[in-house]
């Protein structure tokens, strides 16, 4: 089986390390990580991904209105979203769901917990979609 390949959009150095390192050593995910939901859409551009996990807050806009620019027609993305977060979910959760956030995760303390529920949801949402990464 080949590696799911994740777009992982998240602006703090230290989290996006943190991710990648975790994903790719423990759970055998390939992961290209940017900074911005501009950055994320000019790599969507060139290639393909399984998963998009995009953080709320960025430097440029939310990750509600990024999911929401990939999926203007109000359909289910052709890509899966995970948004991950810090805040409560509850109030972001129905604006998120409107603009085709598929799956929640709450980035806690950054613990190893932390990033065995993330692969998860990543698996879960895979297992849905199915795999469209080339």
């Amino acid at each position: 089986m080949t590696a799911p390949k994740i777009l992982l959009v998240e602006d703090s150095e230290f989290m996006s390390m943190r991710v990648v390192d975790a994903l790719e050593s423990n759970h055998e995910m390939e992961l290209t990580a940017v900074k911005t939901a501009s950055e994320a859409r000019t790599c969507l551009e060139t290639n393909s991904f399984d998963v998009i996990v995009v953080n709320y807050e960025l430097p440029d806009e939310t990750g509600i209105e990024f999911a929401g620019s990939l999926n203007k027609s109000g359909t289910e993305p052709s890509v899966p979203i995970i948004l991950l977060t810090g805040k409560k979910l509850e109030p972001l959760a129905s604006d998120a769901v409107d603009n085709g956030v598929t799956e929640f995760v709450y980035k806690g303390d950054h613990a190893a917990a932390d990033m065995d529920v993330l692969a998860n949801r990543i698996e879960t949402v895979i297992a849905a979609y199915g795999t469209t990464a080339a």
